[in-house]
Parts: C-alpha cells; structure tokens; sequence
C-alpha cells in the first residue's frame, strides 16, 4: 500500500502523519522544540532544533506502520510563517538562534514605515503591512543586526527549509512568497523592487537567494536524499512536494469535495495558536484589512484571501495561566474543565451569565478587519471579582470575543463580493466544545465540522499526493481525499442575545480603534490603520 507523509511544522512542535491514498489516517506522532524569547515582541528558534523534532516526528510515526518506511510514494510539508537566515559563520539572530517566529513583534516600526510607502504592494496585503509579515523582520535584521546580515546566504520560508533539507533541493514555493514577501505572481515583474529600493533592501533576492522564480504548491521539488533518509529512518528517493503555510495546509484539509462550486460561500477557520481564515475567489478583490488577494498562492488561477488573529487559542491559555481563581496552568484538560463548567452555567442561567463582561480580543495587534498589528485588547465589565466564578466569566468573554470578531471577519468579506454561509472550522478550537457552540450561534452562517482527526496534516497529505502523481491537481485530490462533514446550523434561542453582544461587541472595537489612535498621536508615531469600523 502506497503512503503519503505529511510534515507539519508548528509553533511548539512538529507533527508527522502517514495516510493512505483515500485520506484515511494511518498514524500521526509529533515531536516538541524549544522557542526563545530573547527580548521583549521577539521570538525566534534554532532550525537545528526544529530539524531534530522533524525528524524525530517522522521515525516514531513510522514506527507505528510495519513497512512504512519503504511505502512512502509521497511528502510534503508545511510550516508556521516563520523566517529561516542562513549566514555564513555563527548563526545571525540574537539567542544563537536562525528562525524569526511568525508571531515575532520586533518589526512593528518597520511594518509601519512600509505601510506609509504608498507602493502598490499594500493593495494586496489589506492596506497596511503586519509586523508578522516577512519584510518588515528582514528590514529589522538589516538595520539593526548590519554584521548578521553581511553573512547572510540565503532567506527561506520555514517549509521551505525544512523540504531543501529533505532533498537537497533549493526552491521558493509560491505560496510563502506570494503571502509574506512584496511578491505579486500576477506581475510580469513579480517583486516590488522599487519598493525593496527605497527600503534600502535592494541587494534582499541577491543576498537571500531568492530571484529565482517559485514552484508551485504540489509540483516535485527533489527527492528524498541519502543523507535525509538514514536521518529519518525511510527510503530515499520519495518525491518531495513543493510545499504550502501551514493555515493554507489546513483549509484543504477541511473544504469539501466539489470545493470549486462552493468557494465563493466557504469560509476555513483554522483556530489554533493564532487564527486563520482562508477563502478563495475567481476574480481579484481587494479588500482592506484582509491579507490579499494573493494570486496562484495554492490553486493557479485563483485568487486567496487570508485574514486572521494573532492571539486566540494563546488568549484562552493566558487566562489559565494568570487569572487569580484558575484551577492550573494551561492544558488540554484545563481548557475542558473549564468548558464543561461554562456550559453547565449556560444552560442554567442562559444569556445572563457574564452578560456585563466584553473582550476585544487583540492581544497582539488586529490582522483583521482593522489591520494594525500595533493595537492591543480591551476588557470591560472587571472588578476586583477573584472567584472561581470570575475565572469563569473572564474565560468566556474571551472565548466569546473569540467568535464575535470571527463574525467581524465573515461580514467584512461579505461586503466584498463573498457570499459567505458555511465556516469550516479545524484546528485546536474544534476540539473545545464551548467554542463550537459559540462558533455555531455567533457567526450567523452554518458550521462545517470535518470527521478529520489532524486537518492541517490531511491538508499536506493532499499536497504530498499530487507530488506523488495519484491526483494530477488539488482539485482533484480534495475530491478523492477530503472527510465527511457535519453541518451544525445555529440554535435559535441564543440568536438576540448574540445580537446584542455583537452590537456591543462593534461598539468598543470602534472606541478602542479611536483610543489607539489618539495614544500614538500623543506618544508622535504614525497611525498605519486605515481605520475599517
């Protein structure tokens, strides 16, 4: 039986899944890695480090899977949107470190100096430019790590890294550049170089390798080397994919099959760690707040759009982890208590419980709708409460901010040309069954569950199999691979009560924009918000 290996680079660790050419799971294992948090908005790794658990992922999977490791017709990987520096010599970044996380913040003055640029790459990225984005941490490494930088040999997408290693092969995947780098693929010229230019980044594609043209998202980069196969205990030989972000990995994992007929009303919400939010259009929409569109990023000829929260499965973990009446710190058995509680307390007092409390739930700045990685959260209705009740309250505002600006989202893209009605939910979220029902009630379109145990590595699956050539293009493996599906639609009791909070919920988000914008008037910094209330 021919099997299809799937690699999954997260924030914390990497996952390894086999399946079979159906999409059926065979097993899946995962393996930790550290992240540093040398300074304050910075967070970085050791590519050495995420290698080891890669390869560590990969061996207990296939020890799982008598004969695995000669069966494998296929791989393909995704990854976080983090940033690998080769340089000669020492590793560049502070910590010993060559990984700039995704959620990594130290760019914040470099995102807002692009964001101010005008240049024409800012229509395709919502307006204004997240510090999460690559350029604005490339920009920060070149002016204020000028001798790293000297020694730089090449900058890569994380799943990049990790499939060059794999095969020895040097290739971009389109998708990394067309969503994080002032990379157009609709463009005869792609890359913004007049922007690169004034930035004083022109020497970036020389420097980082990076002129040469990208594949795209399934076609064969290499194949397993001899020196990556004894690493991880298979064959070599394998074809490695051309591979994808990890948010874009799991919005394959849960759309349907027939996808093509449905993308226009079809919303993946990938709810982990951070957010995201990934739909796809025939034609180019630009749309403020929202990262895109993004042409060819996983199917050619169709354009993406991806929004996004920075801080949400992390925000649930925060109020374990520092609220006064928390039973412990942040697990999945936590988070479950806590669920179960919350919900026992609902069906007992209905909207009235924490009906006072109201989250604005950007912790780490606001992909979207507003597009300001710069502004932060705001709480109402706390008080010197530190009861278990309060935790309980505090835990479900969050949750609840949670679903009401996922709602923001939906209806920011509808008013954009979508027609969204079916949100197909996947990550960590999918697992808590407060979330769930406040997704079902609060988005004010259908809920789509897929009987899928890891999306995000069915999703890579699908990749490895175009690679592999069981399926000649995406379309076509989603619909010999994607999982049964449940639709949940709202229940109608809750729907005034989520109004209203909604409605308060669009209130405060209006003032806190308001707040922001004042705070960094006053403190003489530029407003790189367009301001979408």
């Amino acid at each position: 039986m021919s099997l299809l290996l799937a690699i999954d680079v997260g924030t914390l660790s990497a996952r390894a899944g086999l399946f079979d050419a159906s999409g059926r799971l065979v097993t899946a294992r995962s393996h930790p890695f550290e992240l540093l948090r040398p300074a304050e908005n910075h967070a970085v790794y050791r590519m050495d480090d995420i290698w080891a658990a890669v390869c560590a992922a990969i061996r207990a999977a296939i020890s799982e899977a008598p004969g695995a490791a000669a069966a494998i017709a296929g791989i393909a990987v995704d990854a976080t949107s983090s940033t690998f520096f080769e340089a000669k010599g020492e590793r560049p970044l502070e910590g010993d470190a060559d990984v700039i996380c995704w959620m990594d913040h130290r760019g914040e003055r470099e995102a807002e100096e692009i964001g101010a640029s005008g240049d024409r790459y800012l229509d395709h990225v919502g307006g204004t430019v997240s510090p999460e984005m690559y350029l604005p941490k490339i920009l920060w490494v070149k002016r204020h790590r000028p001798e790293a930088w000297a020694r730089i040999t090449a900058v890569r997408d994380l799943s990049d890294e990790v499939a060059r290693r794999l095969t020895g092969v040097d290739r971009h995947s389109v998708c990394g550049l067309a969503c994080k780098f002032p990379y157009l693929p609709a463009d005869p010229n792609p890359w913004r170089r007049e922007l690169l230019a004034a930035l004083g980044l022109s020497d970036l594609l020389q420097r980082g390798n990076l002129a040469e043209p990208p594949g795209r998202v399934g076609e064969v980069q290499g194949t397993v080397s001899s020196e990556a196969a004894q690493a991880l205990g298979i064959a070599p030989g394998a074809p490695v994919a051309i591979g994808l972000i990890d948010a874009e990995a799991g919005a394959l994992g849960v759309a349907s099959r027939g996808f093509r007929d449905k993308m226009n009303r079809s919303l993946a919400l990938i709810g982990g760690t951070s957010t995201c939010y990934m739909c796809w259009a025939e034609d180019e929409r630009h749309i403020s707040g929202i990262w895109g569109p993004f042409k060819d990023a996983i199917f050619p000829g169709y354009w993406m759009h991806e929004a996004g929260m920075s801080i949400s499965g992390a925000a649930l973990d925060t109020v374990l982890d520092q609220h006064p009446a928390s039973p412990g710190k942040a697990s999945a058995e936590r988070h479950a208590e806590a669920a179960r509680d919350i919900l026992a307390l609902l069906d007992l007092e209905g909207p009235a419980f924490a009906a006072r409390r109201h989250v604005i739930p950007d912790w780490l700045g606001n992909r979207a709708p507003y597009g300001d990685g710069t502004v932060r959260a705001l709480v109402s209705g706390i008080g010197l409460e530190t009861s278990p009740r309060s935790f309980l309250e505090h835990y479900y505002a969050t949750a609840r901010a949670l679903a009401l600006q996922s709602r923001h989202i939906r209806e920011h893209l509808n008013a954009h040309g979508y027609a969204i009605d079916r949100v197909c939910l996947s990550g960590g979220h999918a697992k808590n069954p407060l979330m769930v029902r406040l997704y079902r009630d609060a988005l004010g379109a259908d809920l789509v569950i897929s009987h899928a145990p890891e999306p995000v590595l069915l999703g890579t699956a699908m990749v490895a199999a175009v690679a592999a050539g069981l399926h000649p293009d995406l379309f076509a493996a989603l619909d010999a691979m994607a999982p049964e599906q449940t639709i949940h639609t709202a229940d109608p009791t809750w729907a005034t009560a989520n109004d209203v909070a909604y409605s308060t919920y669009l209130k405060l988000f209006a003032i806190r924009n308001e707040i922001e914008v004042e705070g960094r008037r006053l403190a003489g910094h530029p407003s790189a918000s367009t301001g979408v209330f």
